[in-house]
Parts: structure tokens; sequence; C-alpha cells
């Protein structure tokens, strides 16, 4: 479908002609396809060729390199703005496949939410910690001609993380489901080692599900399911459990009152309550399990290896230029501006919270874009410490988590009460340790506790407000036997979010998910205005540092349907052809 004649809806499938990313090379004829079959280069031209015939067609040629697309591709340009994760794996996709990107960053180096602090003299990652689903990095990179792995030296952890409670129960979860059992059985007894194996299954089966036609493929709505996959579309969504919360079905799982809380604690990796969440979620359990990953450099390694790859490709990436508008012709994006400048591109690719476009931030006219997400739809948002501190008396592991008595309690602050609980959960990840705990001096720590989303109401982040926030954090350590000594701190609260991520309120996920529809309803990577485009975490398929690599992939995905259909035409019309259609 040409863009520059149709305007795209909120309840516009984003499938298009159902583009969905295979795990073979993005941009060649099994990384872009109709759902039901693969698109053959060598098609029949006896039979009337359909216009996803013809997508998929132009697109296989794209990838093979022919003399006539490659003086097509050569005129394309496309402008991403901000060089962090989705918008890197977007640039890598859509280079990869012969387009020329330039990819404008406000900061002086790539990363985003994904960065670094220096406290007390050294570097401290203060973003994202957990690395999963290798599998999206390996085939973005293979499909660039290059090796994920060999680019970043990987190591995995064999313990997924520690657990504790202020009762004293100490519980890890390990990467061999078997040994998870086992510890679960011994600390909990027989009956709850047995349910957790069930609910391994479940969390399986649920990821099964949902990676082919949700994970892998462009947003759809109801209708769309409905249109693309017809019956087994609908049994895939009642098979998804996501009609119930992830606090029912783990309810009707497990007997102890802790396992509930340690499951359901997967919600807010993707900002949500479990208490409001859609079973479905349940699936991250499943992620997790297939394997955590510690990355040399932390995420700043895998930030770098993304910008590496994506100049190998040719992308060229401009620091210290913040975009201050979106520029529309006719009702098109056509480019944008930064520092004055006019940057003009065939499409224009938006990596940052939807909300910021709604909010008019990037221009009036690109307002129309995407939707603000409401104060009350906004996932969680954090305070975290970053600090180098000694850490005595409590055996800590890579990660780690102290829960608080009271889960419902917890939640009910923050969402309905809009405050830090009086007793959080609190995350540790203590960044120079691995599966063994070790006595040593100062070391980095990054702590965490799940906040709300009011980053743009400082009045209720005053420092006395920061200060019992802190407080409250340190009491529930203290109970579960850590304590931080001699420590140099910087804090980061909802305010500092804001200030970083304007438009959110501090929020890191985007929406969070409430309800059984939530995945069919977040924001596909086709925006409003014809020629933009959207990625990141706050868009489908959803927050989380693999989940933003796939929504970039989604998006390079759909340009290059669009541009080659868009590209075509204007070859035909240029060379005098004509349809008779």
């Amino acid at each position: 479908m040409d863009n520059d004649n149709n305007d795209n809806t909120d309840d516009r499938d984003d499938t298009g002609d159902a583009e969905t990313i295979r795990s073979t090379s993005l941009g060649g004829s099994d990384a872009i396809s109709s759902a039901d079959d693969d698109v053959s280069p060598d098609r029949d031209d006896s039979a009337e060729p359909t216009e996803a015939d013809d997508r998929a067609f132009v697109l296989d040629q794209i990838a093979r390199d022919t003399a006539t697309t490659k003086t097509l591709v050569a005129v394309l340009l496309v402008v991403v703005i901000g060089a962090v994760v989705g918008a890197l794996a977007c640039a890598i996709g859509l280079a990869s496949a012969g387009i020329r990107v330039q990819v404008l960053e406000r900061a002086s180096a790539p990363g985003g939410k994904a960065r670094v602090l220096r406290v007390g003299g050294v570097d401290v990652d203060a973003g994202p910690t957990v690395l999963t689903m290798l599998w999206v990095f390996d085939e973005l990179f293979e499909a660039a001609g290059s090796s994920f792995r060999a680019e970043l030296p990987l190591e995995q952890a064999s313990v997924l993380a520690r657990h504790a409670w202020l009762d004293g129960t100490q519980l890890d979860l390990f990467a061999d489901r078997q040994r998870s059992a086992d510890a679960i059985g011994s600390v909990f007894g027989a009956s709850e080692a047995r349910a957790y194996l069930d609910f391994c299954e479940d969390a399986r089966r649920i990821y099964e599900i949902a990676e082919g036609p949700f994970l892998r493929s462009q947003r759809l709505s109801m209708s769309g399911v409905v249109k693309q996959y017809g019956a087994r579309g609908l049994t895939a969504l009642t098979q998804l459990d996501s009609h119930r919360s992830m606090w029912r079905s783990l309810e009707k799982r497990f007997a102890e009152p802790r396992l509930r809380q340690l499951f359901g604690r997967y919600a807010t990796y993707c900002g949500s309550s479990p208490f409001e969440a859609p079973a479905t979620l349940n699936l991250v359990s499943h992620v997790e399990a297939q394997g955590v990953y510690r990355a040399r450099g932390g995420m700043r390694g895998l930030v770098e290896a993304l910008e590496r790859c994506a100049k190998a490709c040719g992308v060229e990436l401009l620091y210290d230029q913040p975009v201050e508008r979106i520029v529309l012709e006719r009702g098109r994006a056509t480019g944008v501006v930064a520092r004055g400048r006019l940057f003009p591109a065939d499409a224009v690719v938006f990596n940052g919270d939807v909300s910021a476009l709604g909010a008019a931030l990037l221009g009036k006219e690109a307002a129309r874009g995407a939707p603000v997400t409401p104060g009350g739809k906004r996932s969680l948002s954090a305070v975290t410490w970053a600090m180098v501190a000694e850490a005595r008396g409590f055996p800590l592991l890579h990660h780690n988590v102290f829960f608080s008595d009271g889960y419902a309690a917890e939640f009910d602050a923050i969402l309905e009460q809009r405050r830090v609980p009086a007793q959080p959960t609190v995350y540790v990840c203590a960044q120079d340790r691995g599966d063994e705990a070790h006595a040593g001096t100062a070391e980095r720590l990054l702590v965490l506790v799940n906040a709300p989303a009011t980053g743009d109401e400082p009045a209720r982040w005053s420092e006395a407000e920061n200060e019992r926030c802190t407080t409250a954090t340190l009491d529930v350590l203290r109970k579960a036997g850590l304590t931080l000594a001699n420590a140099s701190v910087v804090r980061t609260t909802p305010v500092d979010f804001h200030q970083r991520f304007p438009g959110t309120g501090g929020a890191l996920y985007g929406p969070r998910s409430t309800g059984a529809l939530s995945a069919l309803t977040r924001q596909g990577s086709t925006s409003k205005i014809p020629g933009l485009y959207l990625a990141g975490g706050s868009v489908h398929p959803g927050p989380g540092v693999p989940m933003a690599a796939l929504s970039g992939r989604l998006a390079s995905a759909r340009i290059c349907a669009d541009l080659a259909s868009t590209g075509r035409s204007r070859s035909a019309a240029t060379t005098g052809t004509t349809s008779t259609g």
C-alpha cells in the first residue's frame, strides 16, 4: 500500500500485507513475506499477481542486489531519530537492504536508557541489566553479514537470580529447570516443585504460540487477527491466557504466596502490575529461563556493538543533533530539523516514547502521529541508586530481588496512591559478581524500586519524599540482612527520567498492560502520518531490550516494503510504463 495516498488510523492493522520477521536475514525473501506462504522470486507470471506478491517480489530483488534495484534503493534515504537499541536495529535492517540511513542522536554517544553513570570514579550501568532472547541480535547481525557473538563476548548465567524475603527465606532460580524445581522443592515442598514444572510448560506453550504471529509480526488488531489467521488466530488468542490476570493464574497454579510473588514480578519487566496484566506475560519467565546473559561492558557494550555494526553497514551516525521537529509536506513526513538544519528523507523513524509525539514535542504537525498515553495508563517508573559501596551481610549474586511483605499493597501504593510504597520490593544488580557470592570491598551496584510515573509533577518528589523512599529501600535491605557501607551514590527519580525522556512522566515502558487485548492495542510501527514510522519500547511488541530491537526490525521491514512499493511505482512512471490493471 502506498502511504502517499493513505493515511493511517488507530485501528489500522500494521501488517499491511503481513510482513513477518523470519529467522533468516532481514530484507531477504524469507524475512518479509506472507504470513502463510513464503514468496519465491521465481513466481508464476501467468497468474495475476497480488499486491503482496508484487511487494515481496520487489523486496526479494532488493535483497539479491540486482542492477535495477541497486539504482532504486540508492536514491532512498531514511532518517532515524535516536541512537538507541530499537533505532540502531532499525538502521541496521534498512542498511542491510541497501537503503541509506542517517541516525540523529541528541546525546554525544549512543544508549538512551542503556546509560552509564560515573560514580566514585568508575562507570556503573544505570539502565537495563538483563539480557535475554539472543536470537533477536543473532539474526540482526547475520543479516548484516556479521556475527553478534563475535562482536560482543557473552557469558550465560547459571543462576537467573537470587530471591529473598524478609522472613529469611532465600531461593535461587537456575537456567537448568530441574535445578530450579529441586530448589523450590527443598524450600517450599514437592507439590510446589511439581506446580513449578507445570507452570514452566504453560509459559513455554504461551511463548511458542506468541512468537510467530505476535512477537515477530507487525501489530494486529482483533479484526486483523481474524483477517490474517482466520480461526487459527482466534484459537491462538484464547490459548495465550489473556482472559485472566497474571495474579489470578498464579493463584490457581501455586499454593505458596511467595512463589506467586516471585513469578508475578515478571509483570514489572513490562512496567506493569501482575494484578492487572494478562497472564500472557507469564511467557517472560520462559524467556528468562532460556538464558540470561552478561555482556562484556554491560548494556553499554551491547549498544556499542550495535553502533559498530551500523557503521559497518554504512549508516551515518550524527551525535549532538537534537531533533527539533519532524517536517511534513502534503501530510507526509519528509525530513527533520536539528539545530536549525533540514535533513530531508523519504521516511522518518522516531524511536522514543510515542507520548512525545502526541505532546507536540517534535512539532505541532507531527502531534497527530500517535496519541499521548494518559497518566493513568502509564507504565511504572523507578527510583534508582547507582553506587559504589561495600555490600555486607547478604551473599549477593549478580541479580538479586528482595521482596516486600505485601505485594498487593505495594502496587496499590504505586498505581492508586501514586507514591513509592512504605515497604517496596528492591532489585539489586551486583555488577562485579557472577553466579557465586564473594566477600569484597567496594563494588558497583544498581539498586532499584518501582515508582509511579509522576515525574511531570515535581511537587510530589520533594527532598523529603526522596529521603523517605531511600530510607524505606535501605530498611528492606537491612531486614533481609544486607547493609551498604561507605557508599558513593547517584540517585535518579521519576522527575529525572521525565527530564531525560520528555512527555513520559518518567514512565520507562510506554503504556502498561492492563487487560486481555493490551497486546492488540499497543501502537504499531506505522504512525498516523504517512512516511513516519515508530520503534522502541513504547510500541509493539513491547518493552525490554530484545523487544525494542524487534520493534526496530519490524519498522525496517515495514519501511522496506513501503519504499520498495513506492519506489517501483515511481520507477515505472519515470520509464513511461503504464498500468493496465
